[in-house]
């Protein structure tokens, strides 16, 4: 029993000091954040820690800590600290220090460097060839975000080269018709749904409220892809090439959806803008005779009611 209090006399100090502590509780509750580049080099130095880290493009080094994964998808990885999960290199070499501790796989397409007295949890291989299903399931929870990136850039490319006024229009009313474009744009989001629901409920129109059901992704994608090439003609203007347009607000659409807990949103934001815009220029278009003029009098006319919506 005496041994007993004098313990309890020695803890209850640093228990108090410890709840007396806002910036002690803070360090406790300290989640490490995950990284996520789309091109450009990560470093980890020693003393830091991170979650997951995911690079499309560049090399990472971990000096430090990584309490998840380590993936690379064209690029160099370096490991000289602690990395609790596994280390890919899906196209590029992977080198391991001497006193690094790998808790997972080490694998890589090229050539695998390991140290002696680097210690790892489980198997090493190098040389592997990737299937196409292999790099997405490496990336784990960011594997929806990877899907979304890379359809909706496709999707992009495939409207500006099929209806390059068209997205000009789309961009013109995202850019004059701010309100009018999300007005839209939520009426759509929530709309499409509840018509093809209740179409489906009237069997009479099963068809229909089948073909909005399925393909409500579809149109959802659609719309994130047009906002982020309307945000990227707002930031690169006109005569400059469309592309350079698309690919810079898909990227910072693309960088902003990685983002964790907030991904969600963004898409919904972009989605619904995109959605609204569209429509905004659709009704314009058909106010000015629609097809049967030049797509440049309905960017015009968009331009001349800048600030009065619809």
């Amino acid at each position: 029993m005496p041994r007993a209090r004098r313990r309890l006399a020695l803890l209850l100090p640093g228990v108090f000091a410890l709840a007396a502590s806002p910036a002690l509780v803070q360090e406790v509750e300290h989640e490490p954040r995950d990284q996520i580049v789309l091109s450009g080099d990560v470093r980890v130095e020693r003393g830091e820690d991170v979650g997951e880290v995911v690079v499309l493009l560049g090399r990472v080094q971990v000096a430090g800590v990584a309490h998840g994964d380590v993936v690379v998808l064209d690029g160099e990885i370096s490991v000289t600290g602690q990395v609790s999960g596994s280390v890919v290199s899906v196209d590029g070499p992977v080198t391991i220090g001497p006193d690094a501790q790998i808790g997972g796989d080490v694998i890589a397409r090229d050539r695998v460097r390991i140290a002696e007295g680097a210690r790892i949890g489980g198997e090493v291989r190098d040389g592997t060839a990737f299937t196409f299903r292999t790099p997405v399931a490496l990336f784990g929870p960011f594997a929806a975000w990877f899907a979304l990136a890379i359809s909706t850039l496709g999707l992009g490319g495939l409207l500006t080269l099929v209806a390059p006024r068209g997205v000009e229009a789309l961009a013109a009313a995202a850019r004059t018709a701010l309100w009018s474009s999300l007005g839209w744009g939520l009426a759509a989001f929530v709309g499409l749904p509840v018509l093809g629901t209740l179409a489906v409920v009237s069997l009479v129109g099963l068809p229909f409220g089948l073909g909005v059901l399925f393909g409500l992704l579809l149109v959802y994608s659609l719309g994130f892809a047009g906002c982020a090439f309307a945000l990227g003609r707002g930031i690169v203007r006109e005569p400059r090439s469309r592309w350079l347009a698309l690919g810079l607000g898909w990227a910072i659409l693309a960088a902003l959806a990685a983002v964790p807990f907030g991904g969600g949103f963004v898409w919904f934001a972009g989605a619904v803008y995109g959605l609204g815009a569209a429509t905004v220029a659709i009704w314009r278009a058909r106010g000015v005779g629609g097809r049967h003029r030049p797509g440049a009098m309905i960017v015009e006319r968009a331009m001349q009611e800048e600030g009065t919506g619809i």
